[in-house]
Formats: C-alpha cells, structure tokens, sequence
C-alpha cells in the first residue's frame, strides 16, 4: 500500500494529496490548477531590455498592459508544466517567455495562466488571456471559434499503456475503459472513431494518468510526444498504437484580430529563422531518443509546417 505524500503549493496553486508510487515528475505537475497565473520567469530575466522588430507591430492594446497574457497548460510536459522548483517550465513555456522578450524585451512580462481543454477557448474569447499556447490542434471545428496562428509544433494521439498490456492499437480500446482528457484530441478522436470505448475523462493530465496506473483505464489516450516523455520517465509503461489524428499545433488567437495575428505570426517567423524551436524542444526534452522522434515536428530554418487541408478526424 502506498503512504499518502502531500504536495505543498506552488506560488498560490492548491495544495493536492498524491500516492508515493507515482512518477516523481507527475508528483509535482498535480500542483496545477486551471486558472492559476503566474510571471513569466522569476528566477532570472533575460532579453535585450528593448522590444524587437518582428516585422508587424505590437496591438496598442497589449502594449498599454505592459505585460502578455497567455494561456498555457500547467500539467503537460513536456510543454508546460510545474518543475520541482514550483516554476513553470516546458516547451510552450519557453516559446510564450519569448514572446514578451520580443514584446517588452524582457522574458518577465508575461503572465502565464493555467488553462485545459475545455477552459481555453472561453478564456480567451472573455479576454482573461491574449493568446492560447496549450497544445491545441488545429481542427476545422476549432478554427470557427478562434483564429490559429502558423504552427509552431506537429503532434498525433497514442496510447500509454502497462508494460505488460496486451492493448496493442486503439481497436483493442472496444467496450473497455480507458482514460483522456476533457475537450482533448484525443477524445474527441475515440468519440467519433471507436465509439464503444469507454471513457473516463478528467480535466487534469495528472488525473487521467493517475487513473489508467490505478487501472481505472486499460490505456491513457494522449498526444504522442506527451506519452513518449511519460514513458521515458515510467518504465513499467509503453506507448503503442498508430498515429491517430495527426494536426499541427498553432497558438490561438481571438476571432477577426488580424493585428494580433500578423504580430504572432511574424514573431514565430523570426524564432523559426533563429532555429529556436528545435534549440528549446532540446531544452525542455533531454530524452536523446525522445528528441531523435520529433526533430521534424518543429519549424525550422528550411522547414515549415502546414495544416491539412482535408479531414482530420478520419477513422
């Protein structure tokens, strides 16, 4: 039996109960709750103190706060996360962090606000943040609501699975309980592809996770580079199954703001240029065979990515 741990909280963030026997990174992710903001970087700020040139200006509107806010998941590494230290960290991170050095020349000036699948939208079309930088697909459905930037990242659903799991593909899920996440793409994916799964869905990544090693699920259906840090870290689990739903990830951006868009875009124009995607991916993901999966699932100099112009959702 496993001794109850308790979590103490980070910067305002609910203090949780967790099981011992979890992964130590899951641990401290469970910190997170939607809605919780923080600054962007307290331990050290960097940039050149001077707003850059991207090539389309800053809205007047985000200039007068002083300060971007951007949504961002808090439970979801590799991409945005809470480190041990209690600090945001991850992929998405880094690339928002950027964004402000670019806006206010300093990487401080962003307030990151927790969000999940079903609360990122609303957050922003209510305003309570800028821009989404949470691990949104670019979906048809989706781009009525919001207006996607140009992709910054390429990603496909998986399984996670026990090591020992005969769960082999996502056929095998029929008329058995596996875990997801709310408004993910993944169970918008297992809803209308294998309808007779049974899923059981959380808001919170650590949750979902949490429930598939308490065999609440026979698998956790998830983006694959998410499962592939998690099975790096859990070595009594694998990931199987072939790439399901596969879209490039973009930042989501109120409906009709062109000035916001041409500003986003130009900035991740110029991290593209600067090759700072793939030089942060390696940051955030020091798994070397982690990296050797996705080099090509980021923008680089010489290499775009581009949103499918058909369906996505195909069974």
């Amino acid at each position: 039996m496993t001794r109850p741990v308790r979590v103490p909280a980070a910067r305002g963030r609910k203090e949780y109960v967790v099981r011992a026997g979890l992964a130590g990174l899951l641990t401290v992710l469970v910190m997170a709750t939607a809605g919780c903001g923080s600054t962007g970087d307290t331990s050290e700020d960097t940039g050149s103190g001077k707003p850059v040139d991207v090539g389309a200006p800053l809205p007047a509107e985000v200039q007068s706060k002083g300060q971007l806010t951007v949504g961002v998941k808090c439970d979801y590494p590799p991409f945005g996360y809470i480190d041990e230290g209690g600090k945001d960290a991850g992929f998405e991170i880094e690339i928002a962090r950027r964004l402000a050095a670019y806006a206010f020349g300093k990487t401080s000036a962003v307030k990151l606000t927790c969000v999940t699948g079903a609360n990122r939208v609303p957050y922003l079309t209510t305003k309570r943040i800028d821009v989404i930088i949470a691990t949104m697909n670019y979906t048809p459905e989706r781009a009525q609501t919001v207006d996607f930037s140009t992709p910054y990242f390429n990603s496909g659903v998986k399984l996670l699975v026990p090591k020992n799991s005969p769960i082999t593909s996502f056929a095998d899920l029929a008329g058995k309980p596996v875990t997801t996440t709310t408004g993910s793409t993944a169970s918008i994916w297992l809803t209308q592809c294998v309808k007779t799964a049974k899923q059981v869905a959380f808001a919170q990544t650590s949750e979902a996770f949490s429930a598939m090693r308490s065999n609440r699920g026979v698998a956790f259906a998830q983006d694959d580079t998410l499962l592939a840090e998690l099975a790096a870290k859990n070595a009594d689990t694998k990931v199987v199954g072939d790439e399901k739903a596969g879209s490039p990830w973009g930042m989501g951006i109120r409906k009709g703001d062109k000035a916001m868009g041409a500003w986003v875009d130009a900035a991740l124009a110029k991290m593209q240029a600067e090759d700072f995607f793939w030089k942060s991916f390696q940051k955030t993901v020091t798994d070397k065979g982690v990296q050797q999966q996705f080099q090509q699932f980021v923008p680089r100099p010489g290499h775009s990515l581009k949103y499918p112009t058909g369906a996505i959702f195909q069974c």
